[in-house]
């Protein structure tokens, strides 16, 4: 998973959290209010005889369509219609914008329970780097959250390792994808929850930059349950425009979401289920993990809090270790930022203080990289600050090592986490510690 998946699912998360919150999903209960740096989004009723232009943060509905922008810098345009579900946007300067419409609902049935769900869409579609065109949504109980990508600009989500399975369903083949976010904002507060992707596999071909098809999202559903992939009760179904460190527009001219009749599960899909790739994953999840006060973590007893970062995997592997029997063993990194990561307490590490960090690793790439040392941390938004940069020789073990690194004035929610800056080969960690400075 790269930056945009991170940081942007974070943000429909809040976003969606701020929704739930003020009733435009009724019955959903008490969301919290995981609200990121950007203003909360005000919220429109008035009934318009044209249509709305909105540049800032906005919620609302129209016409039987819940609509949404969300930004957390940047310029952006979004533009409602008053009747349907068709809307367009614009964005430039931006870290991460979003522009959704769709359909909440109440928590309170399964998507057989709603009926047959389908998004028939039109939409004139130019991105200029990172971007994507979806289908968005949750469920509750469990809580999910899922997307089914229909196409996309510079870069193809989710960045995980491998699929779990394929869906070929409305002419096209979509690849299927589980991640899972680790503490991290929701619907429901920080929580550590699950993704559900299908990807297609080739973008849709149209004519020039306009996009048109089918969505079949319960047939999707369907193709996850055979993977092993159970959805909950229903918060949201929504075709989504997004925007990360790019700029773009896009005129979605046909939205017609269809929900209702009787449910019946697709017969008129292929799925394959990758067993071997389901299971490599199962051996890898590492579950809901907790902050870690002053550690000396050589791998022993498992991976002891060490979760993976972005789309990579993290085990033990027992022929590898700078010292005792076992080191982390990290792969599957899509993106130079994917690694290792441990969250810190903030009861122990205190902004504005320094501390002592260590790390042994080791690559295996057959070239000379470099291997680093962040920390990321909430300020205003997630920011990266470096703790240790080193040279790491092909098959050598070499010391990431601050003495006395001072974490940053303001910040919070502290992760530490090791990376290579210019290449995605697999590494090795082993006899990592955080402590006091030592600097004398």
């Amino acid at each position: 998973m790269t930056r945009m998946t991170r940081t942007t699912l974070q943000k429909l998360a809040a976003a969606a959290a701020a929704l739930c919150m003020m009733s435009v999903c009724t019955g959903c209960g008490n969301t919290g209010s995981s609200t990121p740096s950007a203003d909360t989004p005000e919220q429109s009723s008035e009934p318009p005889a044209e249509p709305q232009v909105f540049t800032e943060n906005i919620t609302g509905t129209q016409d039987g369509y819940d609509y949404e922008l969300w930004k957390d810098e940047g310029t952006t345009s979004f533009t409602v219609d008053p009747t349907g579900g068709t809307f367009s946007c614009e964005w430039s300067d931006i870290n991460n914008a979003l522009f959704r419409r769709g359909k909440k609902y109440d928590c309170t049935m399964t998507y057989p329970e709603l009926g047959n769900i389908t998004v028939d869409y039109g939409v004139d579609y130019q991105p200029v780097g990172n971007s994507y065109m979806c289908v968005y949504g949750w469920t509750r109980e469990p809580l999910i959250e899922y997307y089914i990508v229909e196409s996309w600009g510079s870069w193809r989500p989710p960045g995980a390792p491998f699929a779990i399975g394929t869906v070929t369903v409305d002419g096209a083949v979509y690849d299927i994808y589980k991640t899972t976010r680790y503490e991290q904002p929701s619907i429901d507060d920080t929580q550590t929850f699950d993704q559900y992707w299908s990807v297609r596999r080739t973008k849709p071909q149209g004519d020039g930059t306009k996009l048109e098809g089918t969505i079949s999202v319960s047939k999707h559903f369907d193709a996850w349950k055979k993977c092993g992939l159970e959805l909950g009760k229903m918060y949201e179904v929504a075709l989504t425009i997004e925007g990360y460190q790019s700029q773009g527009k896009a005129t979605v001219y046909k939205n017609d979401l269809n929900v209702g009749g009787t449910y019946a599960e697709a017969t008129d899909i292929e799925v394959t289920v990758d067993e071997e790739a389901i299971a490599k994953l199962a051996s890898t999840e590492t579950g809901t993990p907790e902050d870690v006060g002053f550690f000396e973590t050589s791998f022993e007893n498992g991976t002891e809090g060490w979760i993976p970062r972005g789309g990579s995997i993290v085990m033990t592997d027992s022929d590898n270790a700078s010292d005792g029997s076992q080191s982390l063993f990290v792969s599957g990194r899509t993106d130079y930022w994917n690694g290792a990561t441990v969250m810190l307490s903030s009861d122990t590490y205190k902004a504005g203080e320094s501390y002592h960090f260590k790390a042994k690793v080791m690559q295996k790439s057959g070239e000379d990289i470099t291997m680093k040392m962040t920390l990321q941390y909430d300020l205003d938004g997630e920011k990266y600050d470096q703790i240790a940069l080193e040279p790491a020789p092909n098959g050598e073990w070499i010391t990431l090592e601050n003495l006395a690194y001072m974490i940053p004035e303001g910040a919070e929610n502290l992760q530490l986490y090791v990376e290579s800056p210019d290449s995605l080969t697999d590494f090795y960690v082993d006899e990592v510690s955080g402590g006091e400075r030592a600097d004398g």
